[in-house]
């Protein structure tokens, strides 16, 4: 029997401590300006338990929110104190010996404050038609319908992750926040691309660029060969650009070339203009070996009668020592 008794004391000292220990009290309310009825921000709101009011410790608390309100909680048992503390304002103390379910607190603060604070709640910081009180972000433009703040954008493109279909990965706002397909990788998107599935370019709308004639295909220092002075030996460049000319010459199977034999001035005009015949034909000659057919090659001499430079200097007339290939069909 006394073993029972020792058991049962126990249980109900657990079963006080436990409902000490865990039992809350709860005070949930508003502080105001006692003049103008204005909602006060950053009241610290302290809870302390009378039996311990004198005494150092860690109590509980917390600020009143942008709009005034506050709640605050502590495991003591009542009575209970609230202690109320904002610059420029009177401190306050109200002593509960109840519960309250809500409480309308009023401070007295000095007009300079309530002032101050008036102003900055009418101002707008971040300038987005949303004034400071209404703005839970004050210093970042943000949008009505989120409070004042942005929207999030995870991925960065300018679509709020809330309208965005690809929120992690960066799009096109037109596309709903989602990259364009571009099938090809051509950097043309299919909705642009005309050729979807053929690699172009963005100036022919992702379809490869038309060529027109062999002469698209080659560059402009591919289109001219030069000789030394009294010659009409091809060099090693001049055999390497003849080998392109051909190789382009039987992707268009159908052109028809002339090769325009020019000299520099140096000698008579008999002498140049033999020697420009015999360079437009020695290089017609190259491409018959190389396998384009001779019909489709035509050959002028000019002699020194077309010069590309005025022939006044060394220079000039190495330029003027040349051949110039023309697309006649």
């Amino acid at each position: 029997m006394k073993t029972n008794r020792i058991y049962y004391k126990l249980l109900t000292i657990i079963t006080l401590i436990s409902s000490y220990s865990f039992s809350q009290v709860e005070f949930n309310g508003i502080v105001r300006d006692k003049e103008t009825g204005t909602e006060l921000e950053n009241v610290l709101v302290i809870i302390k338990p009378l039996r311990m009011i004198n005494k150092a410790g860690y109590y509980s608390g917390v600020y009143t929110k942008k709009n005034g309100l506050f709640s605050v909680k502590t495991s003591y048992d009542l009575p209970l104190q609230l202690n109320l503390k904002k610059s420029g304002c009177r401190s306050k103390k109200i002593k509960f010996k109840k519960n309250a379910n809500y409480l309308e607190i009023v401070l007295e603060c000095e007009n300079e404050i309530i002032e101050k604070i008036i102003i900055d709640r009418n101002s707008d910081n971040d300038k987005d038609g949303i004034v400071n009180f209404k703005d839970d972000c004050i210093d970042t433009f943000g949008s009505i319908d989120n409070s004042g703040c942005p929207w999030p954008d995870s991925d960065k493109d300018g679509t709020p992750d809330k309208d965005d279909m690809c929120p992690n990965q960066t799009g096109e706002i037109d596309n709903k926040g989602c990259p364009w397909n571009d099938s090809d990788k051509d950097g043309v998107f299919d909705i642009n691309d005309r050729c979807v599935n053929e690699k172009g370019t963005i100036e022919n709308n992702g379809c490869p660029d038309k060529v027109k004639d062999i002469f698209q295909l080659l560059s402009k220092e591919n289109q001219l060969i030069y000789f030394t002075k009294n010659s009409f030996e091809l060099t090693n460049k001049g055999l390497s650009i003849i080998k392109i000319l051909s190789i382009n010459m039987k992707k268009f199977s159908k052109s028809i070339i002339l090769i325009e034999g020019h000299c520099s001035s140096e000698g008579s005009n008999l002498y140049n203009q033999n020697l420009s015949e015999k360079r437009a034909e020695e290089v017609k000659k190259q491409l018959i070996q190389i396998g384009i057919e001779g019909n489709r090659i035509k050959t002028e001499g000019y002699g020194e009668n077309n010069p590309s430079y005025s022939n006044d200097t060394e220079d000039e007339r190495k330029m003027n020592r040349r051949i110039k290939f023309v697309l006649i069909k």
